[in-house]
């Protein structure tokens, strides 16, 4: 029985369900279900988290420009895609991505900025969860 618990926290695991919230830590698994879903877990498919991370970065850098212009380049990472649009507004283009992931037949969709708050304010979120990624990444080496 500890053969087995010790393999399932084992670095094999497939993905890493990050929270949404930044409230709760990781988790790691083999399989995605739906309860992951409703507890608002966003999962990546875990050989693929340095380049969500570099994703997450280029995403902020933009946001943290002075003024926003021409059109967002979306991305597709593993089975996670980041759909951006730019919202012009009087006070100038706001930035708007939602990331949707489709891994295993489990459909999680997450408002990563959303062009009703202002770009710093988007561009922290994103770092912070940049941090949070970051850090359960050092806790599981």
């Amino acid at each position: 029985m500890i053969l087995v618990c010790t393999a399932s926290l084992g670095k094999a695991q497939k993905y890493v369900l990050f929270d949404e919230a930044i409230a709760q830590p990781a988790v790691y698994s083999n399989h995605l279900n739906e309860i992951a879903k409703y507890k608002k877990f966003f999962p990546v498919e875990a050989k693929d988290i340095p380049q969500f991370l570099n994703v997450l970065q280029e995403i902020a850098d933009r946001l943290s420009e002075h003024k926003v212009t021409g059109p967002l380049k979306d991305y597709k990472v593993g089975c996670a895609q980041f759909t951006g649009k730019v919202f012009p507004l009087a006070v100038g283009n706001r930035i708007d991505y939602v990331l949707t992931s489709n891994c295993d037949g489990i459909k999680v969709t997450m408002h990563l900025c959303d062009a009703k708050l202002s770009n710093a304010n988007n561009a922290y979120f994103v770092k912070t969860w940049i941090k949070y990624i970051k850090s359960t990444l050092k806790q599981h080496k």
